[in-house]
């Protein structure tokens, strides 16, 4: 396989690991959002309703775990795209200290 083959190559997989990290953050926003507007719907309650409720008696649990697992998704896309786009700039730079 030649040099500007693995180059293509690994154009392709940061490009796929770039569309993969922007989906993941989309996924992290909202749950982000709504994670939020679960907190300010308890801070708008009256104060004799908050000491009466219980967290199980909300989403929050659910969307906590939603959120921790969005959050670990995208972490992990943002590395892979950030580890693919290192190595194709030096995969380029020896490209194109070849070709002179």
């Amino acid at each position: 396989m030649s040099m500007s083959d693995k180059v293509q190559k690994l154009q392709l997989a940061t490009d796929e690991a770039k569309d993969y990290m922007m989906k993941t953050k989309a996924s992290f926003d909202d749950s982000l959002r709504r994670l939020n507007a679960a907190k300010e719907a308890l801070r708008a309650m009256d104060q004799e309703d908050q000491e009466r409720i219980q967290v199980n008696d909300t989403k929050l649990p659910e969307l906590l775990d939603l959120h921790r697992m969005a959050t670990e998704e995208y972490q992990d896309a943002k590395c892979r795209y950030e580890t693919n786009l290192r190595y194709l700039t030096i995969l380029k730079e020896k490209l194109n200290t070849q070709d002179i």
